[in-house]
Parts: structure tokens; C-alpha cells; sequence
């Protein structure tokens, strides 16, 4: 049976991989902290590695809190860390996995409202985001190893029915809440869950893919077209707006940063597109049908 590893596989991406995988017949071996888990000593983590077709690398402080100065070190120290122990125990193995994908965010790239950002047409933030993400894939890419494949993963927000961002959209939106964040122009990148999976899948199928790629929905839409789509979808025909400052004391009621939810965030798939991918749920109105109608 072949072998998948997922580190930091616990939350609710990583449970949904491993689901996914187990459902497609592989062997998943789960990389935590957790009893019953493969831990992060050493010779655990190359013995979980060696002989396995795919290593996912999702482990890492949550960026949905303050970046305080204890949390900016904690998210970037949690990446790079993990980063580390994961390559060391490729290095070692004796049957080194094939692909090893790790995790990476849309936030390297400058918030636009305009440009798209795709792999090979962008431009690169000057904040801390996206000082973390380079500085997490210098690490990623830095290491040598000729027997396996690497892929950055810059994903955007990722949809998915029980957990994630779209949970808290939706309970707003059922409260009367469900206008327009600020001033409802900026940009929003987002991509279904299943086909994070898919694209996954896609990226191991396909050996002549390296380096850095976008994992997100071909079509990104404005903050105030998300929160009709959702309003749509709940049947409800009305949504309060909110203004920035209220965006703002609000984060900071749930302890998020307010750019988290006021910056622009416009990403294309082109290198996924370019060879041939196809998703599954390339629209927000499809996305959001299958995520919210079980529920009604």
C-alpha cells in the first residue's frame, strides 16, 4: 500500500487529506503531537518518511491571531522548525518519499485590488507575512535533495463545511450581519477544500512540477460579490455592512489582525492551469452549494 505523511495533520485541512487519501487507498501516517501519532523525534519522523510517496507539511502556529511579538516569533519559529526536522529526516532515508509539499500562503504576495499575483508575475509584500513565508520557503528550498521533488504550496483561503473561514461568514450572514467588510472592493482568493485535495493529488501525478505554486480558486471575486453569494445561498435577503473601524475593533475582539480581513488578496492559478488542471468547484456559487444546502 503506498504511503502518505502529514505532518501537522491534525487540524482541519489535514483531517480532511487524510480522509481523503485513506478513501483513495493509500496508508496515512499522521505527524503530531498526539498519542497514537507519528512524533517529531528524530528517528520517528525518518522512519514515517522513508519508503513514502508524499510528505504534506502542514504544521505551524495559526496565523489567525495578533501578531504580537511573542506570536511572530511562535508562527515563524513554528514553520521553520518543522521545516527543518522534516527535510533532516529526508536527508536520512535510506528511500527517500517522492514529492514533498509544504505548506505556504498568499500573503508572500503585496495586497492588490487590481494585479493579480500568479507564480511568475507578482509582487512581493513588505510586511511580516510575507517575511515569514520567504524566509519558511528559503528554508524549504534550501535543502539538497536530488531524489525528491519539492513544491511550495502558496494557498489561499480554503472553504470547507465544518471548520475554517467560511464558518464565521455564515454565522454573520444568518445574524443580518452579511454586508460588505469595509469597503467591500477588495479582493478575495479562496479555494474549495476538495480541490485542495484534487490539486494535491494533481501535483503528485505530475513529476515534471517544481517549485512554487498557487493553490487557489481561478476565480477570486470582491469582498461585498462573497457576501452576496452567501446571502444568496442562506436565502437571506438582506446584510448589514460593516465599516473598517468596526472590522478593526472586532478582530481585535477575537484576537485576529484586522489586515487578515481588510487586505486585497488577488491570486491566479496559472502554473495548476498551464498543465492542465481542472477544478472542481471553479465558482464561488457552486463552492458555497455544496458547503451551506446540506446544511438547509
Amino acid at each position: 500500500m503506498k504511503k502518505v505523511v502529514i505532518a501537522g495533520g491534525t487540524g482541519f485541512i489535514g483531517s480532511y487529506l487524510s480522509k481523503r487519501f485513506e478513501e483513495s487507498g493509500y496508508k496515512v501516517l499522521i505527524v503530531s503531537r498526539q498519542e497514537g501519532h507519528v512524533s517529531w523525534l528524530p528517528a520517528d519522523l525518518k522512519n514515517a518518511v522513508d519508503g513514502a510517496e508524499l510528505v504534506v507539511n502542514l504544521a505551524g502556529k495559526s496565523i489567525n491571531c495578533r501578531h504580537t511579538k511573542a506570536n511572530k516569533r511562535a508562527l515563524l519559529e513554528s514553520r521553520i522548525h518543522t521545516t527543518l526536522l522534516i527535510g533532516k529526516a529526508i536527508e536520512c532515508a535510506e528511500n527517500p518519499p517522492k514529492l514533498w509539499i509544504n505548506a505556504s500562503a498568499s500573503g508572500v504576495y503585496k495586497p492588490s485590488k487590481e494585479m493579480p499575483m500568479t507564480e511568475i508575475n507578482y509582487l512581493i509584500a513588505n510586511d511580516f507575512l510575507s517575511e515569514l513565508v520567504q524566509q519558511w520557503e528559503k528554508v524549504f528550498f534550501d535543502f539538497q535533495l536530488s531524489k525528491t521533488r519539492r513544491i511550495a504550496l502558496r494557498t489561499s483561503v480554503v472553504l470547507g463545511k465544518n471548520d475554517g473561514a467560511l464558518q464565521p461568514l455564515l454565522l454573520l450572514t444568518r445574524l443580518g450581519l452579511g454586508g460588505k467588510l469595509a469597503d467591500g472592493k477588495q479582493m478575495f482568493s479562496w479555494i474549495h477544500i476538495e480541490d485542495y485535495f484534487q490539486v494535491i493529488l494533481f501535483l503528485l501525478e505530475n513529476p515534471l512540477m517544481t517549485g512554487v505554486c498557487n493553490c487557489t480558486s481561478p476565480s477570486p471575486l470582491r469582498n461585498a460579490q462573497l457576501m452576496k453569494s452567501i446571502r444568496e445561498t442562506l436565502r437571506i435577503p438582506f446584510g448589514i455592512p460593516a465599516p473598517a473601524f468596526a472590522v478593526t475593533f472586532g478582530a481585535a475582539i477575537v484576537g485576529i489582525e484586522p489586515s487578515l480581513i481588510l487586505n486585497s488578496s488577488y491570486l491566479l492559478p496559472k502554473y495548476l492551469i498551464d498543465n492542465g488542471f481542472k477544478f472542481r468547484f471553479p465558482q464561488i456559487e457552486e463552492a458555497l452549494d455544496q458547503l451551506v444546502n446540506f446544511e438547509n
